[in-house]
């Protein structure tokens, strides 16, 4: 396969991570063409063609697809710390029908080495999706969720066909439907469960999973770099020697740079807040507004939409 089909999710709030994930794209697996779909809501035209435009002429294409008109609210399921977009995955096999396979990738990720062997993948006959265990908490998990495995959803190779003989995204939004209060993880758990002995592991250097706790150095330098937790390499809070690998791949100097003065500021106030003095100016308001003036937070919209997922696939599957 010459072409490699990629897939991503973004919103208005994910600009700046989608756009050095695509960066990184460029500067390091371009030895085939590759097409990053882009599940969207909220991004506008104008933003879309300029992200577009900047590749022009390259082996990367974008293409934008427009998830907005589905509902994927699942009454009691709790998301508080979570968007709509996570479910954006599960629709891969019903949305990209006509592609051999797809490869996702979250967007807190890096794409550090060539894609094109990864995406190759020979499949197990028994298996219609490629995943890396989930390394922090892979033992928890399979024993909440009764698993003989339990991945991580951040990079997922799909095999189409297979996903949709197996009627994937169907039961995935099913159980979740049916098990609301069960997930910690909502996708991830339903895929986990939904395709228990139909996931093949793949190598951890394909999604090797970092957080600020344990920024380590790695012994071998992996293909996709995917940032856990809620603190995120671009945002204030990230640490700086930490997120400094990160900035370098913002292809905007203007955004590289503002990434990191809100970082330094962060630190700074940081430290103050620990000292003598940061608890006299605890007791006063100027601290509090100059922090939330200087560091304000990234936060997700949530909205309505106009269709039922899970309806949706079940009615496209009978016509």
């Amino acid at each position: 396969m010459n072409t490699i089909h990629l897939c991503t999710a973004a919103d208005k709030n994910y600009k700046l991570p989608l756009m050095t994930l695509l960066n990184s794209i460029y500067k390091n697996s371009l030895s085939h063409p590759c097409i990053m779909h882009v599940l969207c809501t909220g991004l506008s035209k104008r933003y879309q063609r300029k992200l577009q435009n900047k590749y022009k002429g390259t082996q990367l294409f974008i293409d934008f697809v427009d998830v907005s008109n589905y509902n994927f609210d699942v009454y009691e399921l709790n998301m508080q710390y979570w968007t709509r977009a996570i479910f954006y995955r599960i629709m891969i096999p019903e949305i990209f029908n006509d592609i051999e396979r797809v490869l996702y990738i979250d967007g807190d990720t890096l794409i550090l080495q060539d894609l094109h062997d990864l995406y190759n993948t020979k499949f197990e006959d028994s298996c219609c999706l490629a995943m890396v265990v989930d390394r922090f908490s892979w033992k928890h998990q399979m024993f909440r969720l009764k698993t003989s495995n339990y991945f991580n959803s951040g990079v997922i190779l799909f095999d189409i066909k297979k996903c949709r003989d197996y009627d994937f995204s169907y039961k995935c939004m099913k159980w979740l439907q049916d098990n609301p209060r069960k997930p910690l993880y909502p996708d991830q758990d339903a895929i986990n469960v939904v395709c228990n002995n139909k996931i093949m592991r793949l190598n951890n250097l394909y999604n090797k999973m970092v957080v600020p706790a344990y920024p380590e150095q790695l012994d071998k330098k992996p293909f996709i770099i995917h940032f856990l937790s809620a603190v995120k390499p671009w945002m204030y809070k990230g640490k700086l020697r930490y997120c400094s690998f990160y900035r370098s791949y913002i292809p905007s100097k203007f955004q590289r740079n503002k990434v990191f003065i809100k970082q330094f500021i962060h630190k700074i106030i940081d430290y103050i807040l620990r000292t003598e003095t940061g608890e006299i100016l605890q007791g006063t308001k100027i601290l509090s507004q100059k922090q939330y003036f200087l560091c304000t937070k990234l936060v997700y919209t949530k909205t309505l939409e106009k269709k039922d997922i899970v309806d949706v696939i079940k009615k496209s599957r009978e016509r």
